[in-house]
């Protein structure tokens, strides 16, 4: 039996030790406005490609013993005249508005728009990084399809801005896609059955009470 004497402490339990602190990087990636900066990001890049250059053929200059290529200006093609641009562009119509039901959209169909948004935006990806291979072809250049093989060679082709904007832009809004659940409303607690204020019945987690008052010590009955 120990000797020491018991001990019984009153009042508020002590407080608890102090969490670690997360990391910095922690912090921001399990932030909501994660999203939203990916998402602005997102659009942005698929704006711009829009805007830019796809690919750029540069005609090779003519000489005074060889004037084949005189008078054919350079080649420069937009979204708008790609082989890739009509299946580009119905992508970016079907994923914005998938984008804005998962971020916006009922709680209930949030979920369901994240994934058939994620999937759209694999796909959209995987077909882009496909066209950028046959781009950088020339032999795959409706343009130059009447040009002889030999002198196809002298020909150059890069592929241009719009094009790697077009692939940025839609990794980001698949990433925003993967971190907008985070934006959901917390699940509801489950309250008890017996009744909406109903508190449940635990005396261990209330606060004792102690009453001390004087008393007489020794009371003569009759």
């Amino acid at each position: 039996m120990s000797s020491e004497p018991d001990v019984v402490e009153f009042g508020p339990a002590s407080a608890p030790a102090p969490r670690r602190a997360s990391p910095r990087w922690h912090t921001v990636a399990t932030s909501p406005r994660l999203t939203t900066a990916l998402t602005v990001l997102g659009g942005a890049a698929a704006l711009a490609s829009l805007l830019s250059e796809w690919q750029r053929i540069d005609t090779p200059g003519s000489t005074p013993s060889d004037s084949y290529f005189l008078g054919i200006p350079d080649l420069v093609s937009s979204v708008w005249n790609v082989p890739v641009g009509p299946v580009y562009l119905g992508g970016l119509l079907l994923l914005a508005p998938t984008i804005a039901l998962a971020l916006l959209g009922p709680p209930v169909s949030r979920a369901a728009a994240r994934v058939a948004g994620m999937s759209g935006a694999a796909a959209l990806f995987t077909v882009l990084a496909a066209a950028a291979g046959s781009m950088g072809d020339l032999r795959q250049t409706p343009q130059l399809w009447a040009i002889e093989p030999e002198l196809l060679e002298r020909f150059t082709v890069q592929l241009g801005r719009g094009l790697w904007a077009a692939l940025v832009g839609i990794s980001l809004l698949g990433l925003a896609l993967l971190t907008a659940h985070r934006r959901d409303p917390a699940s509801p607690v489950a309250r008890p059955a017996g009744g909406v204020g109903e508190e449940p019945d635990d005396q261990e987690d209330r606060d004792m009470e102690l009453t001390v008052s004087t008393a007489t010590p020794f009371i003569r009955r009759p």
